[in-house]
């Protein structure tokens, strides 16, 4: 089994206003988690707070531009985060966002730089993507709709994902043993137990993380056992958080709440009221 048919990243009731995902076309399904469109109405008010994301191992490309065609394109690329964060204020005009939500690692055969350099942070899209992600960005602010932004998107992300050598647009045959592993146990699995079902050492996977996926093997394993814990509430509401935790390996509820909170921003019972 393809190791991105395991993983369903969820921002649980963390989302942007009006917000869309879609589906990549099957020769880019294994790099790319989705992608999302929002849009904001520009009533709210300044002070309120902007959107906070939470950890998903996922980076993004986003564009944004005024829902009334004016002004520049904002692109930025946001790296893989540790905790939760905000992408920026929110504006008080309408605007219109589309991005490109990448699943762990699944943006490195387009840029060929180690992932690790973009942790925890935002970044300009032409200091990562070059100067034709510019030009990318006008042609979606001036498109007609969602489905011609995919196919502007996806038309630019095959023709780099054509030029790239096969060392870079494949996985090494240790990550992708590492990635199933850690899919299949849902984040509980320790570092040490992934190595050796890698076949390498401690210190080749923690090298290997940095430079594919952007985040330490034990941090990325704590947001993917995460990430499941958001979606099996999601799905589950019935489910008591007791017994959530006990599935993921929690022999105390300290411990869970404090790894919830960790990734999450605020205690579990603040789902309850999202």
């Amino acid at each position: 089994m393809e190791s991105y048919l395991m993983f369903e990243p969820t921002q649980g009731a963390r989302t942007p206003d009006h917000y869309a995902e879609h589906k990549p076309c099957s020769a880019l399904k294994a790099h790319i988690s989705c992608y999302w469109s929002s849009r904001t109405d520009g009533t709210g008010r300044r002070s309120e707070p902007a959107v906070t994301v939470v950890p998903d191992g996922c980076t993004d490309l986003i564009f944004e531009w005024e829902a009334e065609g004016g002004g520049d394109v904002s692109i930025r690329y946001c790296g893989a985060f540790e905790l939760p964060f905000s992408p920026g204020p929110k504006r008080e005009g309408a605007s219109e966002t589309f991005a490109v939500r990448f699943f762990p690692g699944g943006a490195y055969p387009f840029i060929g730089v180690p992932l690790g350099e973009f942790k925890n942070a935002l970044f300009r899209g032409t200091d990562v993507w070059g100067k034709a992600v510019a030009e990318l960005g006008e042609q979606l602010r001036l498109a007609a709709g969602t489905p011609e932004r995919i196919i502007l998107v996806e038309t630019a992300l095959l023709r780099l994902l054509a030029a790239a050598d096969n060392g870079r647009a494949e996985a090494p045959p240790a990550l992708h043993e590492v990635m199933v592993r850690i899919f299949a146990a849902r984040g509980t699995v320790s570092v040490q137990q992934l190595a050796r079902s890698g076949n390498i050492s401690a210190r080749q996977l923690q090298r290997l993380f940095d430079g594919r996926i952007g985040l330490g093997p034990k941090t990325f394993c704590g947001i993917v056992r995460f990430q499941n814990i958001l979606r099996d509430a999601e799905r589950n509401p019935k489910l008591s958080w007791q017994e959530i935790a006990g599935a993921y390996g929690y022999c105390d509820q300290a411990h869970f709440i404090r790894d919830f909170k960790r990734f999450y921003g605020e205690l579990p019972s603040s789902l309850m009221t999202s």
